[in-house]
């Protein structure tokens, strides 16, 4: 009776999760739908924003474009300003040269003239003084000139000789010729002054030559570097007038037309090229969000298996409830036997051993059934005993064989469990592999399934070639 109770209570216990199961999987499929729903709103959703953003990446596209032109305009026009203030940066540095030459020459014109009247007026100061010098020694030589006069005035006056006299004139004229030897001396040291001053003055005006010559030199080499980059400039020019007549005289080019077809047709596949990035970028989240809803159902599936492999195999709970039912059901046989063996036991006893003699020859008749009786009844006990040996017997091998049986049942189970919790445990080791590859390795993890999938397509292709060729065949 407890055993049927148990069993009772194992069955209500099994129905409970049975009914737990049906409630679990209809709100699994309630949240699919639900998730099914979600989906769909999000896919529009993705759908609208991709459309928003693509316009969006197009007005940003143009605005860039406008705002690259404006640029350009402003560079252009930055240029022109920095053209027209280079131009009048020369000129002015032009005009700055042409009036520091005229200024050069202005000044060096009246340096010359300055010098010309300082040595003019040197000259003319030495002239005076050595005119002033003559005119004082002149002066001096008259005044001597009457003195002697006066004084041989006073001696002929005095009576003198005759040889006094000649001696007198003698020494006046010894005198006379002192004075012209020493004007002569003077006039030679006038010439020599005068020698002086006008080497002084040429070499002056030859200093001031060779500044002005060393002026023109670096005027000269300052024309020449102007005329250098002149040139230099114009060869440019000349460069590139030789190019655009080149370009203008090549029959292959169209002109604008083609340049703004080019345009056109570069601005037409930016634009596609913006759309397809916009998808890209809205695939490539839709992938990862697939990717880690995918992940959670592999979770939730490893989940599912541990849980599965945890939980009672339904046919082997039925199976060990037949085999309970049916090892009760023997043992209530073997029950209701060994009552009745007991029972027979027990009248065997209350018998009695030496019955009383009987009388006459229905006494003997009896005696002899009586035994006959008690031989069969013995024969059949024996028989019955031996038939319960050999039973038990059975029953033991029987019951040995179904523990064997429950054993590897057992282990089958238990492998079973261990197989599901070993493919969970892989299964999310390989999620936490492909995170790992995910985050780590992004480009080798997208090289990988790019390789299987190109060898998916050519064991396909092989697989169609193969299946064509044997129909091929068979034909």
């Amino acid at each position: 009776m407890a055993a049927e109770e148990e069993t009772q209570r194992l069955r209500s216990q099994l129905r409970e999760r049975d009914e737990q199961v049906h409630q679990a999987a209809q709100a699994g499929l309630d949240l699919l739908n639900q998730q099914m729903e979600l989906q769909s709103r999000l896919d529009e959703q993705r759908v609208e924003m991709t459309n928003a953003l693509e316009v969006l990446e197009q007005e940003k596209y143009s605005l860039q474009k406008e705002v690259v032109l404006k640029t350009r305009m402003f560079e252009s026009l930055q240029s022109d300003i920095e053209c027209l203030k280079s131009q009048q940066r020369r000129q002015l540095e032009e005009q700055q040269e042409h009036l520091e030459r005229s200024r050069t020459s202005a000044l060096t014109e009246l340096n010359n003239k300055l010098l010309a009247l300082q040595s003019a007026l040197e000259e003319s100061q030495l002239s005076k003084k050595q005119l002033e010098h003559k005119l004082e020694v002149q002066t001096e030589t008259l005044n001597n000139k009457m003195e002697e006069l006066r004084a041989l005035n006073e001696n002929t006056q005095s009576s003198m000789t005759s040889e006094m006299m000649e001696v007198q004139l003698k020494i006046m004229e010894l005198e006379t010729l002192k004075v012209e030897l020493e004007q002569t001396l003077q006039e030679g040291q006038y010439r020599e002054q005068q020698l002086e001053l006008t080497n002084s003055t040429l070499q002056r005006h030859l200093q001031r030559i060779t500044e002005d010559k060393e002026e023109r030199e670096r005027e000269a080499v300052s024309c020449f570097n102007t005329l250098e980059k002149a040139r230099e400039a114009n060869r440019d020019l000349q460069v590139e007038l030789d190019l655009v007549l080149q370009q203008a005289q090549d029959p292959s080019s169209r002109g604008n037309s083609l340049f703004a077809e080019l345009e056109d047709k570069r601005a037409a596949m930016e634009r596609q090229l913006i759309s397809m990035k916009v998808q890209n970028l809205s695939l490539q989240k839709q992938h990862a969000f697939s990717k880690q809803q995918l992940q959670r159902m592999k979770v939730q599936i490893a989940t599912l298996m541990q849980l599965q492999g945890s939980r009672a195999d339904p046919a082997q709970l039925e199976r060990l409830q037949s085999m309970l039912s049916e090892k009760n059901g023997e043992i209530q046989n073997l029950m209701m036997k060994l009552q009745r063996l007991e029972k027979v036991e027990m009248l065997q006893k209350s018998q009695p051993a030496n019955p009383g003699p009987a009388e006459g020859g229905e006494g003997q008749d009896e005696t002899y059934y009586t035994d006959l009786l008690k031989m069969q009844l013995s024969n059949t006990v024996k028989d019955a005993e031996r038939l319960g040996d050999d039973l038990s017997l059975q029953r033991m091998k029987s019951l040995s064989e179904s523990q064997r049986a429950l054993e590897l049942e057992r282990k089958l189970y238990s492998s079973e469990r261990l197989l599901k919790q070993t493919q969970s445990e892989k299964i999310k080791l390989q999620l936490r592999v492909e995170e790992l590859q995910h985050k780590y390795e992004p480009k080798a993890l997208l090289a990988a399934t790019v390789r299987r999938c190109r060898e998916r397509r050519t064991s396909s292709r092989t697989r169609e070639r193969r299946g064509e060729r044997n129909q091929g065949q068979w034909r």
